[in-house]
């Protein structure tokens, strides 16, 4: 019986963990970073990255500088959002051996 009841709770979960995922791409989070702008959704996929003309007039380590940094706030955000979510999902689950 027990066997039957881990097997059912593991069902559900995968099911809850698919809802998370499309949740997570579904969540699009849009970033400005010194006139750079990155697309990101919440599961850390990059869609879009748009830097302006003025900037790319720049010397190369300067660009690649700031391009890094928007990556790296962008990743921040999406990171938070995806631990959020997390949360959320496990909250108040008890999985085996860990009650």
């Amino acid at each position: 019986m027990e066997l039957f009841k881990m097997a059912k709770e593991a069902m559900s979960m995968r099911s809850k963990f698919s809802e998370m995922d499309k949740k997570l791409k579904a969540h699009i989070i849009d970033i400005e970073y010194k006139g750079i702008k990155i697309q990101v959704n919440a599961k850390n996929e990059f869609l879009s990255l748009n830097i302006p003309e003025d900037l790319l007039k720049e010397k190369k380590e300067k660009i690649e500088k700031i391009v890094l940094a928007a990556f790296e706030e962008a990743r921040e955000k999406a990171q938070a959002i995806m631990a959020e979510e997390s949360k959320k999902l496990m909250g108040g689950m008890k999985l085996p051996g860990l009650n």
